[in-house]
């Protein structure tokens, strides 16, 4: 489940970090990354997926905290903008659940 993980993350960053058509890929990217993580394990299943999707919003959450912070405590931004953390964790492990159980369900109708 930690590999899923790894490459959903990976592909979601990625995803956000294509300036100019990272509105899309963006919006996105986190439903690819859990349905190429999935499809990434040796026996996927639904609860594999449910985990895969939690991992990648719990990660994304985090970072965008820890980025966000370093932003309020080096150039004194608001507050305010520290609830985008939890938004991009839900936003990231919702999609990346999303992408994951379709993955799984693909693998598993392959074999």
């Amino acid at each position: 489940m930690r590999k899923g993980a790894t490459i959903g993350v990976v592909i979601s960053l990625l995803a956000w970090l294509i300036p100019i058509v990272h509105p899309v890929s963006g919006s996105v990217g986190a439903f690819v990354g859990g349905y190429m993580g999935s499809k990434a394990l040796e026996a996927p299943d639904p609860l594999k997926a449910l985990g895969i999707g939690m991992t990648m919003g719990a990660v994304i959450a985090v970072a965008t905290a820890g980025i966000i912070g370093i932003m309020v405590a080096l150039f004194g931004f608001d507050t305010f903008w520290l609830i985008a953390a939890p938004i991009a964790g839900i936003w990231t492990a919702g999609l990346g659940m999303l992408g994951a159980l379709v993955g799984s369900r693909s693998v598993s109708n392959e074999t």
